[in-house]
């Protein structure tokens, strides 16, 4: 479902602009078989955001789900239901979520942690895929985007990737991917805390179409990208 319009003649409306819309929306969810969709799979830190940046420059269209994430947490609605689940300790002074308070709570190995990353991911996970729907109906719209790269941590669990056609995974060594983690700000116990919460590498390799390696430089990677590319667009 769609969030109602703002403005006079949509709240609570059931007339004819209401069913108008609804009505469009619906036929458009039924033409998204002519866009593909490539979904991006990898382990924490692996570079699963340089290979989609490679892709938006040969001209496809990212959907990046870690800044709906952080975008969704300045919803008024969202940070009402998170007050109510979390208490204002996980927000900052100016009343903003304070994602690493929020993560501390949510990422703590515990089973505490874990049922609190599921009253986390019900709030926030319909919210994401509200936003990836209406920016696929905009490309589609548009009519001039090849493809749609869907890059989510969350896709697995959250049923999304069942939109893709195509899954892409970018594999690299553990060493290089706590080293670039480190360059973010975590310490090696964040990023075990996070990894823990994903599923096993292996089982995202398992669903993959195709492999790139990201343990060696940037070239590399684009010549395994481009190479990825021209098939997805054969």
């Amino acid at each position: 479902t769609f969030p109602p319009r703002e403005g006079p003649g949509f709240e609570g409306s059931t007339g004819r602009a209401t069913q108008s819309r609804l009505a469009e929306d619906a036929s458009n969810r039924g033409e998204w078989s002519k866009m593909k969709t490539v979904g991006i799979l990898g382990g924490i830190a692996s570079g699963k955001s340089e290979v989609t940046r490679i892709l938006s420059e040969l001209g496809a269209a990212i959907f990046d789900g870690d800044r709906a994430g952080h975008e969704v947490l300045r919803n008024p609605a969202v940070k009402e239901r998170i007050r109510q689940q979390f208490g204002s300790e996980v927000f900052d002074p100016e009343g903003e979520v304070d994602r690493r308070r929020l993560a501390a709570v949510v990422f703590a190995d515990t089973p505490e942690g874990q049922a609190a990353l599921t009253k986390l991911e019900r709030i926030t996970h319909p919210k994401i895929r509200e936003m990836l729907d209406q920016q696929r109906i905009c490309y589609l719209k548009a009519g001039n985007v090849p493809l749609l790269v869907l890059d989510a941590p969350v896709m697995i669990k959250a049923g999304w990737l069942a939109d893709c056609d195509h899954v892409l995974f970018v594999q690299s060594s553990r060493e290089n991917r706590l080293a670039r983690a480190k360059d973010r700000g975590w310490s090696e116990l964040e990023f075990d805390a996070r990894e823990a919460r994903q599923e096993k590498l292996d089982e995202k390799r398992e669903l993959a179409d195709d492999i790139v390696n990201n343990d060696q430089d940037l070239p590399h990677l684009r010549r395994q990208v481009l190479a990825v590319w021209d098939d997805l667009l054969d």
